[in-house]
This record gives structure tokens, C-alpha cells and sequence, in this order.
């Protein structure tokens, strides 16, 4: 972690300000999250019931309760905005390590959300679906609704745990060990909320009668025990244990959830009706220290390792002092600089990498993988060339140079012409070539190197989705000495493979026969 180093940024707004939106934004957003959650799992729940119930259309809770998934969805989406761009602002750099660790599974979140949202609609809003269909239908939208809160929960545990960064790495960006376990009874006690949440909306808006609303109750003391029973193991999961602020956080949730179930159970005696007025609030009284007691927690992870990568961007900084006046005084000396000729160009945009000589031995040329081209080396085709200057090499740091235009790219290749003679064919080799060397290179060309440049040179079909893919020898070809090089230490960082065991005479016989492809 020493090694990394933040930029100094000024926050836009003080980090107490940004604490306490992040946490009422996230406070409201999971209030309805909670509440499509509970809404998706009973109201699959409940059209299995009424299947096997044999209750009519119109009695049936489950067409009821998921009638009330639009609003929720809607309002859980548009408040997850804000705790979203909080968190991406307040803790940048565990956030963002969080996501691109596990970012196969966030980019699979719109799939999600997209398959969840269009399938329950659907369900909500026909009149008749097939039961198989429905069942099918919800199982599915339902399966990818959980997987939601699952990957955000991932997230955060990751973020919040940087000294398993490398552990997960390891584990093929997988979390394993106490981190995996600590997300799984997280993930379980949302569902538990869920559930809690979700019945008690429905129990004052979407029931009829006194059994619905017996039904109801029980999944919500069902909830409430799941949450209190996985409240234990999640607690007893932390990789780090709690302060006594926390705890006491902690204890008020508790007895939040203690006085609903007494609450509910002084209810029984009056036909199982609970008042609106004194469960909502009590919900909130369960939430609101839930909540609080994760932000304390994650804050106790955050804060530290935010204030290191502080005082490591600040070393980093107090480093750079010194240079700051050099750099951007050729920073302004660059600002300066016309690119209105080729030479220019060359010595600007190209030379760190090709080379002063255009040699392929830049400054920069051992940093690559691939090594630059030799230049200087090259007979090439103009429009060829020009395809290569804007389109650049894929998988190769040879990039498109967009940046000047056709008038500007053509000077460039000017430039290289006059003084390497790019355009110009290969010329002949500097050995002799028997007729058996030149037929035993011919038979190695067509058996071994067809593979990927193709019979006539401009490449196979697999080869064209190579990364760099192989030159069309028809318009591109090297210098003898150069080509001779290429084929004997084959080409570093590409599929291209030496084949310095072949007799001298024929690897010039090769170089022969792919030079002479070159018809234009």
C-alpha cells in the first residue's frame, strides 16, 4: 500500500458534510431497496401459493404485491445515484479497486437489473401468463434481482479490505477465506431486511383480508429471527471486532428489532393488526443503527487508508518540487511547437520510440513489449503506410495518429522516404541462392509459414486476428538484412518464432521468396 499515491485533490465539501450525505442518501436508497427486494421474493412466493391454493385472479396476493414493483424499483434506482457518486468521491481509490478486481461481475450488472426489471413488469401488468411460463419467468427475474445486492455487497467488502487486494488476485479475482464468508452472511442479512421490509409495506397496502395479513406477519417475524440469528454470524465474521461506539450502535438496532416483536406479539390479541403509525418509525428505528454501524465499520477501514495515500501523494509530491519549474517550462517549450512537417513530426511523435535513426532503438523501445519497428528498414507502399499511421498496430504500442490529418501523415512519409527510402521495393540479397536451397524454402514457406501469412502473402484468415496481425507481404516488406534478422530471431513479443536452425542459404531463400511477393 506504500506505493500507491493519490492526487491532491480539494474535496468538495468537507469530509464530515460528505459523511453524513453519503450515509442519509444510502439510508434512503436502501429503504427502497429493501422494499423491491421483499417485494420480488413474496411475490414468487405467493403465486406458487395461489397455484397450489387454487385461489381466483382477483383474490391472488402475489399479482397485488408485485403491482407495487415499479415505484419501488424506480425510486431504489434514482436514490442510488447520490450514495454512488459520494462513495466514488470520498474513497476513490478502494472504490474503484473494489470494482475493477470483481469488474466481470459489475459489468454484468445492467444484464441483471435489465432481465429483473423487464420480467417482473411484465408479470405485474398481464392479465394471464401460463403458470409454467410465470413460475419460470419470475424464478429468473427473481435469480437476477438477489445477484444485484450480491455483487454491490462484493464490492464493498473488497473495497473495504485492502490488505486482501493480493489475496484475491491470486484466487483469480475471487473473494476466498474470511472475506468471502463475511460476504456471504452480509449478503444473507440484506435478505433478511428484505423480507422484514417488504412484508410489513405489504401488510398495510396490499392486503384484504385478516389471513393475508396473518401471512404476512409471519414473514416478518421470520425476518426479524433470520436477521437477529445472521446478525450474530455476520458480527461474529468482522475481520476486525467493533469499538464501543459501534457496539452501541449496534445494541439500539437490536433492541429496535426486540420491541417490534413485542409489539407484534401484543398485536395477536387484536386480530393480528398493527398500527401504521408505530411500525414504520420502528422499522427505521431498526435500519437507521443497522446502517450506522456499517458506516462505522467502514470507516475504521477507509479512514486510515485514505490518510496514508494522503501523506503518500503528499512524499510524492514534495519529490516532484524540484522538477515542477523544468517541466513546465518544456511543457510550455512543447505548447510552442508547430507540427507542420514531416520532420518535425518524426522527431516529435516518433523518435522516443523508432529512434533518432529511425532504428527502432528509442528511449523508450525497452519498455515495450513488442519492439518498435526498424524504419529505416522498411519498403512499404504509401497507402500502406498511411494505413498504419492512423489506424496504429493493434496489440502493439504503436498507436493511431488521428491527431494530424492526411496532409500532415503524408509529409511524415515524405520525410521517411527521402531519408530511408520507405517507399521504395526491397532491394535484391546479398547471397546467392541455390535452386535446392530456393525449392526447400519454398516447401517451408508453403507448409509452415502459409500458416499465418497466407499462400500469397497477405495472410491467413485465422492470422488476421492475431494481436499484432501478420504484414501483407504484397505491399510491406523489410530490407534483405532486416527480413534475414526477422526469420532468424524470429520477432519478440509476437507469434512470429525464430527459425535459426534452418541452413543459412535457405533462410535467405525465404527471404527471396517473400520479397518478391511484393507487386507493387
Amino acid at each position: 500500500m506504500n506505493s500507491l499515491f493519490d492526487i491532491l485533490l480539494e474535496r468538495p465539501l468537507p469530509d464530515e458534510w460528505l459523511q453524513g450525505l453519503l450515509f442519509t442518501s444510502f439510508t434512503l436508497h436502501m429503504v427502497f431497496v429493501l422494499l423491491t427486494l421483499g417485494t420480488a421474493i413474496l411475490s414468487v412466493y405467493y403465486f406458487i401459493d395461489a397455484q397450489w391454493g387454487g385461489k381466483p385472479n382477483e383474490l391472488r396476493l402475489d399479482k397485488r404485491i408485485l403491482k407495487t414493483f415499479m415505484a419501488h424499483k424506480s425510486l431504489a434506482v434514482v436514490l442510488g445515484v447520490a450514495p454512488l457518486l459520494l462513495i466514488q468521491v470520498g474513497f476513490s481509490v478502494p472504490f474503484f479497486t473494489g470494482v475493477n478486481l470483481l469488474a466481470p461481475f459489475w459489468m454484468l450488472l445492467i444484464v441483471f437489473l435489465s432481465v429483473a426489471f423487464l420480467s417482473f413488469d411484465v408479470l405485474a401488468h398481464k392479465l394471464y401468463v401460463h403458470r409454467y411460463l410465470h413460475l419460470a419467468s419470475g424464478t429468473i427475474a427473481l435469480v437476477s434481482l438477489l445477484a444485484v445486492p450480491a455483487l454491490f455487497v462484493a464490492i464493498l467488502v473488497t473495497a473495504e479490505n485492502s490488505d486482501q487486494w493480493m489475496t484475491i488476485i491470486a484466487h483469480g479475482y475471487r473473494l476466498s477465506g474470511p472475506p468471502a464468508r463475511h460476504w456471504l452472511f452480509r449478503y444473507l442479512h440484506v435478505l433478511g431486511a428484505a423480507l422484514v421490509f417488504g412484508a410489513a409495506f405489504h401488510y398495510f397496502f396490499s392486503t384484504k383480508d385478516e389471513t393475508e395479513k396473518r401471512s404476512l406477519l409471519k414473514w416478518i417475524v421470520a425476518g426479524i429471527l433470520l436477521q437477529i440469528i445472521l446478525g450474530i454470524t455476520l458480527y461474529s465474521s468482522l475481520l476486525e471486532k467493533p469499538d464501543y461506539i459501534t457496539n452501541a450502535s449496534l445494541l439500539a438496532g437490536v433492541l429496535g428489532a426486540a420491541l417490534l416483536l413485542w409489539i407484534i406479539y401484543l398485536s395477536m390479541d387484536k386480530k393480528n393488526t398493527l398500527n401504521i403509525k408505530t411500525v414504520p418509525p420502528l422499522l427505521m428505528l431498526i435500519l437507521v443503527p443497522m446502517l450506522l454501524t456499517r458506516q462505522f465499520i467502514q470507516n475504521k477501514k477507509f479512514m486510515p487508508f485514505e490518510k496514508q495515500l494522503q501523506a503518500n501523494a503528499q512524499a510524492y509530491q514534495k519529490k516532484a518540487q524540484p522538477y515542477n519549474r523544468e517541466a513546465l517550462d518544456k511543457y510550455q517549450s512543447d505548447m510552442n511547437i508547430v507540427y507542420d512537417n514531416g520532420e518535425t513530426i518524426y522527431v516529435r511523435s516518433c523518435a522516443f520510440c523508432h529512434g533518432e535513426k529511425a532504428d527502432g532503438n528509442g528511449a523508450e523501445a525497452k519498455n515495450l513489449a513488442i519492439p518498435p519497428e526498424d524504419i529505416s528498414a522498411v519498403r512499404t507502399t504509401r497507402r500502406y503506410l498511411h494505413t498504419i499511421l492512423a489506424g496504429g498496430v493493434p496489440g502493439s504500442a504503436m498507436p493511431y495518429f488521428t491527431v494530424f490529418d492526411k496532409y500532415k501523415l503524408d509529409g511524415l512519409i515524405d520525410y521517411l522516404d527521402k531519408k530511408y527510402h520507405v517507399l521504395s521495393l526491397p532491394e535484391p540479397i546479398p547471397a546467392s541462392v541455390s535452386d535446392a536451397a530456393l525449392r526447400q524454402a519454398q516447401k517451408i514457406y508453403n507448409e509452415t509459414c502459409s500458416q499465418c501469412h497466407g499462400m500469397d502473402g497477405r495472410g491467413s484468415a485465422p492470422s488476421k486476428g492475431f494481436q499484432p496481425p501478420p504484414p501483407d507481404f504484397t505491399m510491406y516488406s523489410l530490407s534483405p538484412k532486416r527480413a534475414f534478422d526477422v526469420i532468424t530471431n524470429g520477432y519478440i513479443g509476437t507469434v512470429m518464432s525464430p527459425f535459426s536452425t534452418l541452413p543459412e542459404e535457405v533462410r535467405w531463400g525465404l527471404v527471396k521468396i517473400i520479397n518478391d511477393k511484393r507487386r507493387q
